[in-house]
């Protein structure tokens, strides 16, 4: 009798190993259209407290027969609530003997927003004194959230791949650039802060529909890695900046724009468990740069 139990309990214990395993992973885009699971993911991701990023980004200009190819690569951590930001970037670019690195941190305090960067060895400060900025950097993630779904002209499946461990969905995704002008509207600003007649609503609603790649994880629904080509933008950015007629050196500016290629992608990290940093004092203590006045 004991042994009959003893064989009953391995079969058992068997059994729920063998359904465990075959039961794999959850899958909870599932049934969802590719909207839903983009909705679903970035409501996720703009309620996280704290998140890393691993980012690179490469930029080709041209001006005559003068050809520049930048390259930047490098590591961000960003808090949410309130926002705070650290991000730690190299540089690579024509004739340089080695990298330049860029160390760079965004806070946001008392309804103005305080950047500090270094290059090199020189701490620079500046502070965007803007209660447009500081409220649009303050948005609620459900607001957010609907000013990207409203503008969401496209969302299409592309096929599934394994990054790391984990399974994602490929989607490709189309946000009309009208999304600017509202962002604008919602926070009562209309140069965010920075007053020097370049950025503007006007000439940010002529870049042209934003296309992204993103890669959801398939068991989370967390976002994992966005792709953006933005060289049509940039050629539209380009000629609003010619048509405003603002800038010196038009004509060299055009050029510059019209050639230009650039891409970027960055991968989502440690959601939730990003270490937290403080603000190196030398950084705090920065000679403060103006801001151009118009």
């Amino acid at each position: 009798m004991k042994r009959k139990l003893f064989v009953l309990s391995l079969v058992l214990i068997y059994t729920l190993i063998v359904l465990t395993a075959c039961s794999g992973p959850k899958d909870l885009t599932a049934g969802k259209t590719a909207e839903k699971i983009v909705e679903e993911s970035f409501d996720k991701w703009y309620q996280l407290n704290n998140y890393d990023m691993d980012m690179t980004s490469k930029m080709k200009m041209s001006l005559g027969q003068d050809v520049m190819d930048i390259s930047m690569s490098g590591k961000a951590t960003i808090f949410q609530k309130p926002m705070k930001m650290k991000m730690v970037m190299d540089l690579t670019m024509p004739n340089m003997d080695e990298k330049m690195t860029i160390e760079q941190y965004m806070v946001e305090e008392n309804q103005k927003v305080i950047v500090y960067q270094q290059v090199g060895d020189q701490w620079q400060k500046v502070t965007v004194d803007d209660p447009a900025m500081a409220k649009m950097m303050a948005m609620d993630p459900r607001d957010n959230l609907k000013l990207f779904m409203d503008n969401l002209t496209k969302a299409e499946f592309l096929g599934e791949e394994k990054i790391g461990e984990m399974n994602t969905v490929k989607i490709d995704i189309i946000a009309s650039s009208k999304i600017f002008e509202q962002v604008f509207q919602e926070t009562a600003g209309n140069t965010l802060g920075i007053d020097n007649g370049l950025i503007n609503k006007d000439i940010l609603s002529k870049i042209g529909d934003m296309e992204y790649l993103i890669w959801i994880n398939k068991a989370t629904l967390e976002t994992v890695k966005c792709q953006m080509v933005l060289t049509e933008n940039m050629k539209n950015l380009g000629n609003a900046l010619v048509e405003d007629g603002n800038l010196p050196d038009i004509n060299e500016l055009k050029e510059v724009f019209a050639n230009m290629e650039i891409s970027m992608e960055y991968t989502v990290l440690n959601q939730n468990k990003a270490q937290d940093f403080t603000i190196p004092e030398e950084a705090k203590n920065a000679e403060e740069i103006p801001l151009p006045n118009p």
